[in-house]
């Protein structure tokens, strides 16, 4: 059978497969996945001597009906395996089917394997949308036949009895495509002006008055970051003015801030209570120090190395107890491991930097065990979560939801909270 696939005959003949290495072609690589739409599928089986293209979407080809084209993929194929399953998502939106590589192991896909025709395309049309269209067939097939060559031994170390792979695989991603793909809504010409010549191609992700961020769960402790397209998403300047051109699709923007995240979350580990009291005021009387001066002391503690002279007083002492065990863990075992990271042995790791990683990787699967709870809640609602900043979520708040909707978000965050609320990013004030 020849390698592209443009008739649904020629579909029917394919597979059964097993496991799969897949590829979602867009219009444009440059796009937000949200804002381009699929042109070609790229599928090789990893027991197949070639892969093939299903053509939906190109000036070379016919079109295969996309109904026709995923319940080909979801009744002749077993597992997916594709090299971005939150991207993937937005193309084909069968969260069950999809096995993300990369959490196996980041591939070495350096830009030899990037065909040079694709290249120059890219080169000279880096903003046409369809761009992708353009590039001939051959060319799409032979560079994701070269990423098959690379990604194969990885797709074979799967296992499916991985709990840090099923948690990354699984919840983590469901939660970070379902708020980025909401997008948040902005003043244009507000942004425009904020922003000028430093975003070059704002159709890149900015489309009907919504921009679209971009999570990125590839991190070293598997707190996301979310940089994309020039903005930082995740550290939006508070003086600039660029957080005024962020405002509610709906009634208002409410935060949820959880306070003194960090210390509680170390708190659990070593069986210390804080209750609903301020975490920083509790260990202001610990220290003798005012509110302020316990949260500077306590970060220094907990990220620098505990000081003799508070060794011995509660909290303090404990962390200096958790953080031998895990150290003699780590150096000892050669590992460490958490719900969503395995911390391999690094020589230029240090108790500190360790302790430090995981409280990161702890905040990271904490949360998105209650963002589970809170987007399953909110799915026939017209508030969404917008955003995500690490210790703080970002709401559109509807009000013909009603204010139970969030004292039910509080409760479901279930750690205190800060609240705030305006009609802008920059303009959030606390209640």
């Amino acid at each position: 059978m020849f390698y592209i696939i443009e008739r649904k005959d020629q579909l029917d003949q394919l597979g059964p497969f097993k496991d799969c290495f897949v590829k979602f072609i867009q219009g444009n690589d440059n796009y937000h996945p949200k804002l381009s739409p699929l042109s070609l599928i790229y599928v090789r089986d990893t027991s197949e001597h070639k892969g093939y293209i299903l053509c939906l979407n190109h000036n070379e080809s016919f079109s295969l009906e996309t109904k026709d084209v995923f319940d080909w993929l979801l009744n002749k194929t077993e597992r997916l395996f594709v090299l971005n399953k939150k991207e993937a998502l937005y193309s084909f939106p069968h969260e069950h089917k999809l096995f993300d590589i990369e959490f196996l192991k980041l591939p070495d896909l350096t830009a030899s394997h990037r065909v040079p025709a694709i290249a120059y395309y890219y080169q000279h049309h880096t903003n046409l949308p369809n761009v992708n269209c353009l590039i001939p067939i051959s060319k799409h097939y032979e560079e994701n036949e070269n990423v098959f060559s690379v990604i194969l031994p990885i797709i074979r170390s799967y296992r499916a009895n991985n709990a840090v792979y099923a948690f990354n695989n699984g919840p983590l991603t469901r939660v970070f495509h379902e708020i980025e793909s909401q997008g948040i809504q902005v003043d244009k010409k507000c942004f425009v002006d904020c922003y000028g010549e430093e975003l070059k191609y704002p159709q890149f992700n900015l489309s009907k008055s919504k921009i679209y961020s971009q999570y990125n769960l590839q991190t070293l402790t598997g707190r996301p970051s979310n940089t994309y397209n020039s903005i930082n998403f995740a550290a939006l300047n508070k003086t600039s003015g660029e957080r005024l051109c962020y405002k509610p699709a709906n009634d208002t923007f409410i935060e949820f801030d959880m306070q003194g995240y960090h210390p509680r979350l170390i708190a659990e580990l070593i069986g210390f209570e804080f209750n609903d009291k301020n975490t920083y005021e509790t260990l202001g009387e610990l220290l003798g120090v005012s509110t302020q001066e316990a949260k500077e002391l306590t970060f220094k503690q907990l990220y620098g190395g505990v000081w003799d002279e508070y060794r011995n007083k509660p909290f303090f002492k404990d962390i200096v107890a958790l953080t031998d065990g895990i150290w003699e863990e780590y150096q000892y075992g050669g590992r460490y491991s958490t719900e969503n990271r395995i911390f391999i042995s690094d020589r230029e790791m240090t108790q500190s930097k360790l302790l430090n990683y995981i409280v990161q990787s702890m905040e990271t699967s904490t949360n998105v065990k209650m963002l589970v709870d809170i987007l399953d809640y909110l799915k026939d609602k017209q508030t969404k979560i917008v955003l995500y900043t690490y210790d703080a979520f970002l709401f559109d708040y509807a009000e013909s939801d009603g204010k139970q909707t969030l004292i039910d978000i509080k409760q479901l965050i279930k750690y205190p909270v800060n609240i705030k609320m305006g009609k802008s990013y920059h303009e959030l004030n606390k209640i």
